[in-house]
């Protein structure tokens, strides 16, 4: 695929400019979805925001044709909205430019006519779409971003108010009653509620006065905070993100704007959340100060975890992307010690096999006797673990996985379960009598319930049952459990010659 596009850009630079144009040209006039997506991408290209507003109009014809459920002769089905989303996210992925730059005119000129054509096309798929909903918040998070924005009018924001709401009542019988509370909220209240000038201006202990906002308020304070990042009002920025509680955010900007110091203060007196920590030691290390990272990363992982943070499994995933991101790090710079610190607090939080084999990569063979027991012990240890097995068989630990596994309550495992029957493989010589037991377990249902589709794992198992039973010098127990499953299962035509072909696995 790469060297494919290496020659299709060689190809396409060799191109003279009209032969490059003409080329582009007799596709758009007999491929209509390319023309639209070609003017929409030559809208939003040529626009500079100095002189003509980008016009909407590429946009809208583009996402009318996106979201029409018969264009191109395209099929809907249940379960499928008909609609290419990939295409959907490259379009409205046109306005991000213009709203980092700050141009929210031209953003929504981008945003506004593609929310016009979810709107109306929403009512044909909401009973079936299974992902499509997910347009409605990233749309209006972009446009309650641009209409904050300088430079949109207040006839505008008015305009768009109106409409924004027509829409949203239309679709409340669809599932979609708030689609749009946010971009309402920033076209109806813009900066003028009362105390945000404050707040803006480091007067103001706390935004909303009052205290924490819910999750409108909080939606629309990120959409203030996204337009105030976008037209470079840094202090502003840091003044409201702080008044609102948003710690991580302010912790970010106090180090993408040098002041590392201070972050890093801040973020010891006020930050928590493993994925606030791991955001600002990204970008003190994007700053130039590594050290100062991983020592910050380090702090965080070695916060204790208390309350309902240990069952929360996001603030988990949160320590888990913290102990990675430490871990490689700390290697590319040499910083051993710490890596192997982190990658034993990594496997600690995910115990997961990807993790237990980056430790072993990493550690020397000083190292990893030590390291490997330590990873073990929490492995045994914890409650849960989805690849417990597939770790204890990879360090040759068959006793201590056959020790997890109880084979009258296999309910949490399946007879196709490759990992179980390696086990089982594994396991049968030293304990037969354990394997057999779970051989059956496996292999009855299938067997009794008719399940034909999987007769051929459950003589998988039974075969193991075979050679645990000749493991341990029963083989005429294992003949007669044999005809008898021949006798109660004759009738079953696709499972009876699988269990005849049994007869000599014993041996």
């Amino acid at each position: 695929m790469r060297q494919a596009e290496n020659m299709r850009m060689k190809h396409l630079r060799a191109l003279a400019r009209d032969a490059l144009e003409a080329l582009v040209l007799d596709r758009a006039g007999r491929d209509e979805d390319f023309a639209l997506w070609l003017d929409s991408r030559l809208a939003a290209a040529s626009s500079d925001g100095v002189g003509t507003p980008l016009d909407p109009e590429p946009f809208r014809r583009r996402a009318k044709t996106l979201l029409s459920p018969s264009a191109f002769g395209r099929r809907r089905r249940y379960g499928d909205a008909g609609v290419d989303e990939a295409a959907l996210e490259e379009l409205i992925g046109t306005a991000d430019p213009l709203l980092a730059a700050g141009r929210g005119v031209d953003a929504l000129a981008i945003l506004q006519p593609v929310a016009g054509a979810l709107a109306d096309y929403w009512p044909e798929c909401a009973h079936w779409d299974g992902t499509l909903y997910g347009f409605f918040p990233q749309l209006d998070g972009m446009i309650a971003q641009a209409v904050l924005m300088d430079g949109v009018p207040r006839e505008m924001r008015d305009d768009l108010a109106v409409e924004l709401d027509r829409w949203q009542c239309d679709l409340a019988d669809y599932g979609a009653d708030d689609a749009f509370s946010t971009a309402i909220a920033a076209c109806l209240q813009g900066w003028d509620e009362p105390g945000l000038e404050d707040a803006l201006a480091g007067r103001g202990q706390s935004w909303p006065p009052g205290g924490r906002g819910d999750r409108r308020e909080d939606a629309l304070t990120r959409a203030r905070l996204a337009a105030l990042d976008a037209m470079g009002r840094t202090e502003a920025y840091l003044h409201l993100a702080r008044a609102a509680g948003f710690h991580g955010d302010h912790a970010v900007k106090l180090a993408q704007t040098g002041r590392v110091d201070a972050a890093v203060a801040f973020a010891h007196d006020r930050l928590s959340a493993p994925d606030d920590i791991l955001r600002l030691a990204e970008a003190v290390a994007d700053v130039g100060q590594m050290e100062t990272a991983l020592d910050l990363a380090a702090w965080g992982l070695s916060r204790p975890v208390g309350g309902d943070d240990g069952e929360d499994w996001r603030f988990r995933a949160g320590r888990i992307s913290l102990a990675r991101w430490l871990r490689e790090r700390a290697q590319e710079v040499g910083r051993r010690e710490l890596m192997l610190l982190a990658a034993r607090r990594t496997f600690e939080e995910s115990l997961a096999r990807e993790d237990f084999r980056a430790a072993s990569r990493l550690a020397d063979r000083a190292d990893w006797p030590a390291l490997r027991e330590r990873l073990l012990a929490a492995l045994l240890a914890a409650p849960y673990a989805s690849e417990r097995i597939e770790i204890l068989l990879d360090e040759d630990m068959t006793d201590e996985a056959v020790a997890c596994v109880d084979p009258h309550d296999a309910r949490f495992f399946s007879p196709r379960d490759g990992t179980l029957e390696r086990l089982a493989e594994r396991a049968y010589a030293d304990h037969p009598e354990w394997a057999i037991t779970l051989a059956f377990r496996m292999a009855d249902p299938i067997m009794t319930e008719g399940r034909s589709a999987h007769y051929e794992a459950a003589a998988v198992w039974l075969a193991i049952a075979a050679r645990a039973h000749a493991a341990s010098g029963r083989s005429g127990e294992w003949a007669d459990r044999l005809e008898g499953l021949i006798e109660t299962h004759r009738r079953k035509h696709k499972l009876r010659p699988l269990l005849v072909a049994l007869r000599h696995a014993a041996n």
